[in-house]
């Protein structure tokens, strides 16, 4: 499926066909294998999510709801500038976006900063440890 000028409609179609067929691969899996081998096998298929999940969370509406009283709000530019120096990794957790003092429903994750997939409808972010 082409990637470009997809509806959200049509990336979640995407992803569901791509779960399918992880479901399917896995069923066919040996598991005498290692698992670094399992990554090889599905990564063209968890990438092409990670792609369509990226995709779709720049595009998608947002919704707004109270911000909670655990996590680190800063700025999406301070977020930015540690993501470029490897101070956040996708591993550390995620954030979410924040507009007018309440979480957005759309997350980041360091990735789209360095991929430069970064929603220009914020300038706040709220940042979640694992």
């Amino acid at each position: 499926m082409e990637k470009t000028n997809l509806t959200i409609e049509q990336i979640d179609a995407e992803i569901k066909r791509l779960h399918s067929v992880i479901s399917e691969k896995d069923k066919k899996w040996d598991y005498s294998k290692s698992f670094d081998e399992y990554e090889r096998y599905m990564a063209d298929e968890y990438n092409q999510i990670s792609t369509l999940d990226q995709m779709k969370r720049m595009m998608m509406p947002y919704e707004l709801s109270e911000l909670p009283d655990y996590g680190d709000v800063m700025s999406l530019k301070d977020f930015i500038e540690d993501c470029k120096c490897g101070n956040f990794i996708d591993y550390d957790g995620h954030g979410y976006y924040v507009k007018d003092g309440k979480e957005s429903n759309i997350m980041i994750h360091p990735s789209d900063v360095i991929d430069g997939a970064i929603r220009p409808d914020f300038d706040t972010i709220i940042w979640y440890n694992r």
